[in-house]
């Protein structure tokens, strides 16, 4: 059934008075705050028609409506308009991401608790996992006779820092020149495109420094084959009313503690560009039937390396959300690809 004019008003009231107070709503609730044009008995039957047709649904016998996951639906992709934020509050958000730019990791993890702090929901970031980096840079650092640093910078900006201990000793001008060779010898690749024949030179040409940094380079990137995610606001979840029951919020907790599940809940939607509104039931994972996902990627260039993501309940302030994770994300986007340059 296609909502005429007062059935679209009716469904919006509803919606906004729900995620507003978090308790069901009444006809007269509706005619008393929202200035409808109608009476109470004209609302009470439009919200019947929206029950009916699946928009709204009755919690508790004599208890008044709450939006479905269907009338959310409706809500994200027809009536809401992503809430504005104003340039002085956009710049200050962009400042406070870009604090943290010295440090890809640090990045990371930083713009995953702003946006917990931002939105008071569940925040997730996923990034890439290493094996799919590149070797960008070599850098050789003496610390003292037979210990020296290896700096790994991997595009897209991931550093990778290790100590090593050789037996020959090597002044500055030496790791410099090395650095330098091996950046020309190992620039642009994964380590899966790394042939054995590469390999061996590496060792014969540069001896036991060489093996160091091959073995580095193995275990930084040959087995780190999984997505890492940094999850920050999970304690957020129980200042909600749906979540003060310890037992409805433990599917969410249960979920948030497998990392495999919850990349996999933001990566599928990765590929798709913009910011995705995932409500209810539509969410692949049982545990978080009774919340809502609204996620973005972020990319360096045009290339997407992530996604962030907000986990909160149906009765999700959508607007505002929205309006936030696609700020974020455009801000990561923006730094990193300014890092990489």
């Amino acid at each position: 059934m296609l909502l005429n004019e007062r059935k679209i008003s009716v469904l919006h009231a509803i919606i906004d008075d729900y995620i507003r107070s978090a308790e069901p709503v009444g006809s007269r609730t509706i005619a008393r705050r929202y200035n409808l044009g109608v009476s109470p008995a004209t609302i009470r039957n439009e919200m019947a028609d929206l029950e009916e047709t699946g928009y709204i649904i009755q919690p508790h016998i004599s208890a008044g409506r709450i939006p479905s996951d269907k009338g959310y639906r409706f809500y994200v992709d027809v009536l809401m308009e992503p809430s504005p934020i104003p340039a002085i509050k956009r710049q200050e958000i962009y400042r406070r991401v870009q604090k943290q730019s010295q440090e890809i990791e640090v990045l990371i993890q930083e713009t995953s608790k702003l946006l917990a702090l931002l939105t008071n929901y569940v925040a997730i970031v996923v990034v890439p996992p290493v094996v799919k980096c590149v070797l960008k840079h070599i850098q050789l650092v003496l610390i003292d006779e037979l210990r020296i640093l290896v700096i790994l910078v991997l595009y897209p900006g991931i550093v990778q820092n290790r100590i090593i201990r050789v037996q020959t000793r090597y002044t500055v001008e030496e790791l410099t020149l090395i650095s330098q060779q091996l950046t020309q010898k190992l620039q642009g690749l994964s380590y899966g495109e790394m042939r054995s024949g590469l390999i061996k030179d590496i060792k014969r040409e540069f001896g036991d420094i060489g093996s160091a940094i091959l073995d580095i380079i193995h275990n930084e990137l040959a087995d780190s084959k999984q997505e890492q995610y940094y999850l920050n606001g999970a304690i957020q979840i129980f200042e909600q009313p749906e979540f003060r029951d310890i037992e409805r919020a433990k599917g969410l907790l249960s979920l948030l503690e497998k990392g495999e599940a919850v990349s996999d809940l933001l990566g599928d939607w990765s590929k798709i560009n913009g910011v995705k509104v995932i409500i209810g039931q539509e969410n692949p994972r049982a545990e978080i039937h009774e919340c809502s996902v609204v996620t973005s990627n972020y990319s360096i260039g045009q290339e997407v390396i992530g996604t962030i993501g907000v986990i909160g309940p149906t009765r999700m302030e959508y607007a505002r959300v929205y309006s936030i994770v696609e700020l974020i994300a455009d801000s990561l986007s923006e730094i990193l690809t300014e890092i990489v340059k």
